[in-house]
C-alpha cells in the first residue's frame, strides 16, 4: 500500500479542524472514508497539535449512546 494513501485521512482530518470543523467518528467516516479518527487525533496530538473533545450523548432507539467530538480552538473569530 502506498505510504502517500495512508496519510491523507490524517491530512484532511487536520485541515477540516484547522478550518473550525468539529468532528465526530461517524463524521469523520462519511467525509473522509476513515473509521480511525481517534488514532488520527492522537497522532496529530503528538505532533503538537492542540486538539480539544468533549464527550457528547444522543439518545437513539430509546438508548443513549456517548461519543466523543474533536475540534480545535482557532485564533480566527
Amino acid at each position: 500500500m502506498n505510504d502517500k494513501n495512508n496519510k491523507l485521512p490524517l491530512y484532511q482530518v487536520l485541515f477540516a479542524l484547522m478550518a473550525g470543523e468539529k468532528l465526530t467518528v461517524q463524521k469523520a467516516f462519511r467525509l473522509f472514508h476513515t473509521t480511525e479518527l481517534r488514532q488520527i487525533v492522537s497522532r496529530l496530538r503528538r505532533r503538537g497539535y492542540d486538539i480539544k473533545d468533549r464527550i457528547l450523548s444522543a439518545e437513539t432507539d430509546g438508548r443513549t449512546s456517548r461519543f466523543k467530538e474533536y475540534y480545535m480552538v482557532t485564533a480566527n473569530k
